[in-house]
């Protein structure tokens, strides 16, 4: 097991799993776990369209699968961008 450290910006943190009520907190996940691992875990679709980053790196949806997390680790997610 590594454990990651996981923040919520933005995003109603009250259904979420593991997290403070702040949206923040570390996580446990398997060795080799993903992105879309650590992301169920607290309790969101790894298919929605937020916004993730690890340490501080954009992670785009279609890499979630794919994007192995390391002990250590620092995750945000955020919703999408809008503007013009």
């Amino acid at each position: 097991m590594i454990t990651v450290g996981f923040q919520l910006v933005s995003i109603d943190p009250s259904e979420a799993k593991g997290l403070g009520k702040d949206g923040v907190g570390e996580i446990p996940v398997k060795d080799g776990g993903t992105l879309a691992d650590a992301m169920k875990m607290v309790g969101l679709l790894a298919g929605e369209p937020y916004m993730t980053m690890v340490n501080g790196n954009p992670v785009p949806l279609e890499n979630r699968d794919t994007k192995v997390l390391s002990d250590g680790d620092q995750v945000v997610v955020f919703p999408p961008i809008e503007g013009g």
